[in-house]
């Protein structure tokens, strides 16, 4: 923000821009900076995401087998669900928690930090733009923290419905496999 409010004074400030070489040189030194920039943002913003999702992901891989345990050491006769809606809900589950912990919470870190960085630097370099920036950073992370509660509500209604079909076809898969491999054994 800052290095394009440079270049939009740059051109605001100069009365003949056309032949101007230290008018174009200065344009040409702030938007290698942005550039550079951007470059070292997405890296960074790459590398971030990654790891969120990499922590998520070994999370969740204990997560699944602590569960599996569990369900392993109950007594499983007498249980009401079918294995085909079991291990629909176990992977759809493990999904929802995967996608908070990676996505969700990384992106709700992300703008916290990029909301202190940015109202830091703009401090630093004018108060009446951090002044600005204070009053839009809360607003910004409102909205991105509401958006998430909007969308579990039809999420749970769409898993609530998949749920029961989707073990009914696994299900059927298995029994088929199952037909199947008895089929060829020999008489």
């Amino acid at each position: 923000m800052f290095v394009v409010g440079r270049i939009t004074t740059i051109y605001v400030d100069e009365k003949s821009p056309v032949g101007n070489g230290t008018f174009l040189w200065s344009v040409w030194k702030w938007a290698s900076l942005h550039g550079v920039g951007f470059c070292v943002g997405s890296v960074i913003e790459y590398t971030q995401h990654y790891l969120h999702m990499w922590a998520a992901e070994r999370m969740m891989g204990r997560c699944r087998s602590k569960f599996i345990s569990a369900i392993l050491a109950r007594n499983s006769a007498d249980d009401e669900m079918s294995t085909g809606e079991l291990s629909n809900r176990l992977n759809s589950h493990i999904d929802l928690m995967r996608d908070g912990l990676g996505d969700k919470l990384g992106m709700f870190v992300c703008c916290i930090s990029t909301y202190i960085v940015s109202t830091t630097i703009s401090f630093l370099l004018d108060w009446q733009t951090s002044l600005l920036m204070a009053w839009a950073g809360p607003i910004y992370i409102l909205s991105s923290s509401l958006l998430p509660k909007i969308t579990e509500q039809s999420t749970k209604r769409s898993l609530a419905i998949s749920e029961e079909a989707n073990g009914i076809s696994e299900e059927c898969i298995l029994n088929v496999k199952t037909v199947a491999s008895c089929n060829g054994q020999k008489q």
